[in-house]
């Protein structure tokens, strides 16, 4: 029996096609699932004819350290059926919109796309999902529960995306009828998706496409499981990759906390030691050491997450980071490093001092070292010596602000111990940075000022050697 089509995708990118169409295919091989996948090329440039050309085929390529150890796979996916242009091919993809057997539409749009557009509503990506949607009603109105599921790093993407539609179809004629239908008719359910992918592969393939990523991967839909399962069983071919939840908070702790805050906290310590790669942090004494100690004593230990799943997952983490295939640069990760650590450091440093009554030493000198690099004012000093560009932060200017207002002068020496207490005392209560007052916690701004002292005090290490990769 030739596989229907049976999922409508609005993104053409390698995330997408190492989770979704790899999930897919595995529950067609599994004789799980016989559905295929419609892919949608929002913007004017893509891959849409590479995927008709190759009539959807493409290598996965997996690689990576699993339980420590270097492994190297890939396959052949062949879940996609066909891939059409939003711009140019609208009626073509309403065509699939109404056909009874489409079950899911998935999106990842990114989080610039995930908006609405109010001078081109209709063109944006909920405006194109609205139109789909009001086709579907007027065409089947009986139609099976069709399921949304946005993927793009937005919380609660899936009420979000909700509301965006709701929005519009409030402007239509029919709008009381086609809103009580999408509550009917339709799911929106949130999903995390985690997996690191690379550019393309430089070696000869016989297909365009392929996809080079880590062995480890996520897909974590929050919906009621059985009815998801009715209609996109993809969970039962990849158990532990796939995951139908109704809530899924845990796994989106973990992610955020263990592997982003991890991250995150790293950057700016590897950056001054040298590192470019996040692979090489893992093997610098130093920064691998001070890695691992706040993975699993600190970080770990604040979550909600089971001891156990905890220090599972931090185990894992060191694996990825160790990959000795990916290219994953600092530099690229310290972008708007104060919005991610109020979003990923600082709830671990809040709740292990809830937890355990003290600062976490290694979290609190990670959030100094972000201080410290944030800083614009004066030449570069001391531990800081040697780091010659600026990461783009949206909200760099705030903590420059705070640097500025206890440092108007600008020295050009080492910044004194008075000024750094000053400044500790004023970027750390401010709420508007932090989502609050962080010297309420005992400790904190002695912990953050003895941090920077010694940065200011101690000799910036002297690179080591780059590795090589393969």
């Amino acid at each position: 029996m030739t596989p229907q089509e049976s999922v409508l995708q609005f993104g053409t990118g390698m995330l997408l096609r190492s989770i979704v169409a790899n999930a897919v295919d595995a529950a067609n091989l599994a004789g799980q699932f016989g559905g295929r996948i419609v892919v949608v090329q929002s913007t004017p440039h893509g891959v849409a004819a590479t995927i008709n050309r190759q009539r959807g085929e493409f290598t996965l390529v997996e690689q990576g350290i699993e339980d420590g150890a270097p492994i190297q796979r890939r396959r052949q996916i062949r879940s996609i059926a066909r891939a059409l242009v939003a711009d140019t091919e609208w009626p073509a993809i309403r065509a699939v919109a109404i056909r009874p057997e489409l079950r899911v539409i998935i999106s990842n749009v990114t989080e610039a796309g995930f908006r609405l557009d109010a001078n081109q509503p209709a063109s944006s990506f909920p405006g194109r999902l609205t139109d789909l949607l009001h086709a579907r009603f007027a065409a089947l109105p009986d139609a099976p529960i069709l399921f949304v599921i946005p993927t793009e790093l937005v919380p609660d993407n899936g009420p979000r995306l909700a509301e965006m539609v709701e929005a519009l179809a409030r402007r239509l004629d029919d709008a009381s009828e086609f809103i009580s239908w999408i509550a009917r008719r339709v799911r929106f359910c949130s999903s995390l998706v985690d997996r690191i992918t690379t550019v393309a592969s430089t070696e000869v393939e016989r297909n365009e496409l392929v996809t080079i990523t880590e062995p480890q991967w996520l897909w974590a839909i929050e919906c009621d499981p059985v009815a998801l399962r009715a209609a996109f069983p993809v969970d039962v071919a990849s158990p532990g990759s796939v995951i139908f939840a109704p809530d899924i908070s845990w796994y989106r702790e973990r992610k955020l906390r263990l592997l982003n805050g991890a991250h995150t906290a790293i950057a700016p310590i590897a950056m001054m030691a040298g590192c470019r790669f996040v692979r090489e942090a893992t093997t610098h004494k130093a920064v691998g050491s001070f890695l691992r100690r706040i993975l699993f004593e600190e970080i770990a230990p604040s979550t909600s997450l089971v001891a156990g799943d905890a220090a599972s997952y931090a185990r894992s983490v060191i694996d990825r980071f160790a990959n000795p295939w990916l290219d994953h640069e600092w530099q690229v990760i310290l972008t708007n490093q104060i919005a991610k650590l109020r979003l990923r450091v600082i709830p671990s440093i809040v709740s292990f001092n809830d937890k355990f009554g003290r600062i976490p030493d290694g979290l609190t000198r990670a959030l100094a070292a972000s201080l410290r690099y944030a800083r614009t004012v004066g030449p570069a000093e001391g531990w800081w010596r040697g780091v010659s560009y600026r990461i783009v932060d949206l909200d760099g200017a705030l903590i420059d602000a705070h640097w500025r207002r206890v440092d108007p002068a600008a020295k050009a020496a080492a910044v004194d111990e008075a000024t750094l207490v000053r400044f500790a005392e004023s970027v750390l209560s401010d709420a508007e940075v932090w989502g609050r007052n962080l010297t309420e916690m005992k400790g904190m701004v002695a912990a953050v000022t003895a941090a920077l002292v010694g940065m200011e005090r101690t000799p910036r290490p002297e690179p080591q050697a780059r590795d090589h990769k393969h």
